[in-house]
């Protein structure tokens, strides 16, 4: 008798490698194929998304352009995509050679230098009317590679986040995400480099932090980091929910999935070759 493999089984772990980016991709471009995805979380949620269209020069009337990068922002940009809540973007430092603001495709670190990892400016993103009881918070971040780097040094967004306890008002910043990984690398071309011939990509970061170990009512918060020179951001999302539980697994989880999945895979297709 010939078996076949289980849908819901195949489903699973083609589902597993979708999330690691090393699926084939359906999608038109590499932008598409490494924007934000979506989020799951329990209890009482809120979310704001940033798309493309709304990092762009089109969405973002009377903002500052390439030559004129370093001018101080009008705004702050508005999360745009539907169902957004009201957090919002802002540039908070300039780099070397220019600043970050809205281009025609993407939120453009602007520089006319060529020195990879040269740092570009920084942005962050702000809200100020958090979610109630707040326990955790995810933070996806896609992000163009200019010369294999997009985030300065390779620094991680971090938060800042103000509590009451009390007594009054706590600050604590620049704290680390609890659980990080690189969701989706999309290919974006090649460039030269000095060790050769290098891939360019699209990443998309997702970053999340565990806040019920919190003694306080979190009253507001920031995400911030820094790009390099000619990196892009084309697109953003954030989540916030009221329970902690991990959405986002280590990069060895992933490696754990993706292997059981294809040895899963290869076992049920050779049983189903022995049995025709």
């Amino acid at each position: 008798m010939k078996t076949t493999i289980t849908p819901l089984i195949t489903a699973l772990c083609l589902t597993a490698l979708v999330w690691l980016g090393v699926a084939t991709s359906s999608y038109a471009t590499a932008v598409d194929d490494a924007a934000p995805q979506t989020i799951t979380l329990i209890g009482n949620t809120s979310y704001d998304g940033w798309s493309n269209a709304g990092l762009t020069a089109g969405s973002n009337p009377g903002f500052p352009g390439f030559f004129t990068s370093t001018t101080a922002w009008p705004s702050a940009i508005g999360s745009n995509v539907a169902g957004s809540g009201d957090a919002t973007l802002n540039k908070t430092a300039n780099g070397t050679g220019g600043g970050p603001y809205p281009a025609s495709g993407s939120l453009y670190f602007a520089s006319f230098g060529d020195v990879p990892n040269t740092f570009g400016g920084s942005l962050a993103v702000t809200e100020a009317t958090p979610l109630a009881d707040l326990k955790t918070i995810v933070f996806q971040l896609e992000i163009g590679e200019a010369w294999t780097y997009d985030l300065y040094n390779h620094t991680l967004p971090t938060l800042t986040y103000t509590y009451n306890d009390g007594t009054g008002d706590v600050t604590v910043s620049g704290v680390a995400a609890d659980f990080s990984s690189v969701l989706v690398k999309a290919d974006n071309g090649t460039v030269e480099m000095p060790s050769g011939t290098e891939t360019v990509y699209i990443n998309l970061y997702a970053m999340q932090w565990d806040l019920s170990a919190v003694n306080g009512e979190i009253t507001n918060f920031s995400i911030g980091f820094s790009g390099v020179e000619h990196a892009q951001v084309y697109a953003m999302q954030l989540d916030q929910g009221d329970t902690m539980v991990q959405v986002v697994p280590e990069p060895s989880t992933y490696a754990m999935i993706v292997a059981g999945c294809a040895m899963l895979l290869w076992r049920m297709r050779r049983r189903e070759a022995v049995a025709v």
